[in-house]
């Protein structure tokens, strides 16, 4: 008897927020747990539209450069008192920066859902979300580059399909992203409390 396999894409959202539920904001939290989380992310950069292929490379290397750490920062507190006490806590590619550029993305991606649980457009969640996240990081032209793509965004019943969800099954699973997720951006951007961190140097050349 043959067996239909299933689409990794049918247990995205599932999968995305038991990660980011299962990690304590109450305790300080643990580099692996929240590297392995952001590993759950990167799937959605493949159902948001090719402007943003970009920023999951980016998003990749980020992540990549914290996962480093683990070993000898076994906490994310470590990364940022290590990334205060040499003066790289601001510095580009150092992992005290590429931590706050995940919570970015963390955020970019909460702001989403958030557009979808309140009725909009993929387009209009999307572009709202980058309005209140990473575009606050950028220049005015990469700004412009990047909203100007969003016209080739998906529709909303099609973003929906392509990652395995209903309008129902998509708002409880959200809703447990958004509340998850929002809760380890506010713990984590906490420890930067008094940092002013720089914006991005991101260029056009690199849509």
């Amino acid at each position: 008897m043959f067996h239909h396999a299933k689409d990794e894409s049918e247990d995205f959202l599932p999968n995305l927020t038991q990660s980011f539920k299962q990690i304590d904001v109450e305790k300080p939290i643990p580099t692996k747990d929240f590297v392995s989380a952001c590993s759950k992310v990167q799937p959605i950069f493949d159902h948001i539209g090719t402007v943003f292929l970009i920023a999951k490379h980016e998003f990749e290397t980020k992540r990549s450069s914290v996962e480093a750490q683990a070993e000898a920062k076994p906490l994310l507190n470590d990364i940022v008192d290590a990334g205060k006490a040499d003066g790289t806590i601001t510095i580009k590619n150092s992992p005290g920066r590429n931590l706050h550029r995940l919570l970015n993305t963390l955020a970019f991606i909460s702001q989403i859902f958030k557009g979808l649980a309140a009725n909009k457009s993929l387009k209009d969640a999307v572009s709202d979300a980058y309005d209140e996240t990473l575009g606050k990081l950028h220049a005015w032209v990469v700004r412009t580059g990047i909203k100007a793509g969003m016209i080739g965004l998906p529709s909303r019943e099609h973003f929906l399909k392509s990652i395995g969800e209903t309008e129902e099954s998509a708002r409880i699973h959200g809703d447990g992203f958004i509340e998850a997720a929002d809760a380890i951006v506010e713990s984590i951007n906490s420890l930067y409390s008094g940092i002013e961190m720089p914006k991005s140097d991101f260029s056009m050349k690199s849509l």
